[in-house]
C-alpha cells in the first residue's frame, strides 16, 4: 500500500489551464509517482447557460477533474504536488482534499499554504 495519497478536486474554473492527461504523465514520470485523472461532467445547457444543480449531490457527482497522486517517497510525492500546484495551482475548495490519505492530505494542505497554491 502507497504511504503518500491525495485527491486534487478542481472544480469548474480551478484551474489556470485545461489539465491534460500527457502533462500529468510526464509529472508522475518526472517524480517517481503514479498519477491517475478523472473527469465528472454533469453539466447541462439551459436556457443559453451551461448549469448544474448541486444541492442534495455526492461530492463525487459534482462536475469536477480529480487529479489522483500515489507515491512511497515523501520528497517526490511534495515535488510533484508542487509542480501541479505551479502548472494548474492548487484546488480552491473546502472538500478539494477529500478522498486523500492523512499523509498525503497533510503534505499537499501545507503545499498549499507554502506554494501561494491560490494566486
Amino acid at each position: 500500500m502507497a504511504n503518500y495519497i491525495v485527491k486534487l478536486r478542481y472544480y469548474v474554473g480551478d484551474p489556470l489551464v485545461d489539465i491534460k492527461i500527457e502533462d500529468l504523465k510526464k509529472i508522475g514520470k518526472q517524480y517517481g509517482t503514479d498519477i491517475s485523472y478523472e473527469k465528472i461532467e454533469n453539466r447541462e445547457m439551459k436556457n443559453g447557460l451551461l448549469m448544474e444543480e448541486t444541492m442534495n449531490k455526492r461530492i463525487e457527482d459534482i462536475s469536477q477533474e480529480v487529479v489522483t497522486v500515489v507515491g512511497d517517497d515523501e520528497k517526490k510525492f511534495s515535488d510533484c504536488i508542487r509542480a501541479l500546484y505551479k502548472k494548474y495551482r492548487s484546488p480552491r475548495t473546502a472538500y478539494s482534499l477529500m478522498g486523500s490519505n492523512e499523509t498525503g492530505r497533510k503534505i499537499a494542505w501545507e503545499l498549499m499554504e507554502v506554494c501561494s497554491g491560490w494566486e
